[in-house]
């Protein structure tokens, strides 16, 4: 049974056209685009333009390297996996770049998984009209996964978003390194630490020299706000904390 690749959910495309190579292309740029704006709301570094770059380049790699396959126009022959599969290692590094370790946590691995995905949608639609079509479903799957369980996810209360915890804690003793292992200790994840000189610093008759942290926090779906301002204040030299 031979099934024609040339159709493109029923219409025809002919893939070795400028016509069809340019229709591959502009679908790569909404794909690419839609995948890029949900990442850009979200405030991620790699937003609407990276993602369509990688989507478009990567249709363009796989499109020349499909070319080179077929060894048109009196062309040498080549393997097309063989130059598309650089595209998979070469986005991996591109990936990479979206990781970011902040403190003891790290951010960034799903949109490094985007863009990856990005890429795997740009090299079927470059491969052919009929391969295009899974790239256009799995567009929307990955648009669902990002979407709707994002939201599911902040409504059920599996991820909670980043909180800001101000606490003030006598210096001696190690007191600041205390408060970050007590946060550690209760599986919250630290995004950023930040402190000052705190209030009982100027007064000659205050506890000792204290500090101000502020720390940008996440907490786990099952621990409360009010839980981490108890096991705060039982440490010795904690003097208060606020989270908002």
């Amino acid at each position: 049974m031979n099934i024609s690749t040339d159709y493109f959910f029923g219409l025809y495309v002919d893939p070795l056209s400028l016509w069809g190579k340019s229709l591959v292309v502009l679908l790569a740029v909404m794909m690419g685009g839609v995948i890029g704006l949900e990442r850009q709301w979200r405030g991620n570094a790699a937003g609407m333009r990276t993602h369509i770059l990688v989507c478009v380049g990567s249709t363009v790699i796989t499109l020349a390297s499909v070319e080179v396959g077929l060894g048109v126009r009196g062309g040498m022959r080549g393997d097309p996996g063989h130059i598309a599969a650089q595209i998979v290692s070469g986005v991996g590094f591109l990936g990479a770049g979206a990781i970011l370790r902040e403190g003891l946590s790290v951010k960034g691995l799903t949109t490094a998984a985007s863009v990856w995905t990005t890429a795997g949608i740009g090299i079927s639609l470059g491969a052919s009209p009929r391969l295009g079509e899974l790239g256009v479903v799995a567009t929307a799957v990955t648009l669902c996964t990002l979407v709707p369980l994002g939201w599911l996810e902040t409504r059920l209360r599996l991820k909670q978003g980043a909180r800001n915890l101000q606490v003030e804690v006598i210096e001696e003793n190690s007191g600041p390194a205390r408060v970050l292992e007590a946060l550690v200790e209760m599986s919250v994840e630290i995004l950023g630490v930040q402190s000052q000189p705190g209030s009982s610093s100027l007064k000659e008759n205050g506890p000792g020299v204290t500090r101000n942290m502020f720390i940008t926090v996440q907490l786990p779906a099952t621990l409360t706000t009010a839980q981490v301002h108890s096991r705060l204040l039982e440490l010795d030299g904690v003097i208060g904390s606020h989270m908002t």
